[in-house]
């Protein structure tokens, strides 16, 4: 009986540690995710946009695009507004494992500080493979 005791209480102690752990690492993510979302706040400048392609094995194509006042502005509201591609508003999202929702893509941030915002997408079709890459800065 006092094992059966024992053995029930080890049990229960374990499930409560499993579980504050798994709060503890929820909490942590959230934390970094929200940081990201204050770091990205505010008006960027898109200092640099390359575009690579790849087809197949051979070696890639890429574009090193020279933007002229283009600009980015992250909202607290989840809005940016751009004119990148002519003056437009987007829904945006920070996501957890450096993810970035926008144009309803999802974007890798490479780098974030307080002066410095990169992110890049690619997608494949048939393939060919294609890199976007955006080099921000305030």
């Amino acid at each position: 009986m006092k094992t059966r005791i024992i053995m029930m209480l080890f049990l229960g102690l374990m499930i409560t540690t499993t579980a504050c752990k798994k709060k503890d690492g929820a909490s942590e993510e959230d934390k970094k995710v929200q940081m990201m979302r204050q770091k990205i706040l505010g008006y960027w400048n898109l200092v640099e946009f390359i575009e690579e392609t790849k087809v197949g094995n051979n070696p890639p194509e890429v574009i090193n695009n020279d933007p002229k006042n283009v600009y980015f502005e992250f909202f607290a509201n989840g809005r940016v507004k751009t004119n990148a591609e002519g003056e437009d508003e987007f829904d945006y999202e920070v996501k957890p494992n450096n993810k970035l929702m926008l144009w309803d893509n999802e974007q890798t941030i490479v780098e974030l500080t307080d002066n410095k915002l990169t992110f890049k997408n690619t997608a494949t079709s048939q393939g060919t493979t294609y890199t976007q890459t955006y080099y921000l800065t305030r």
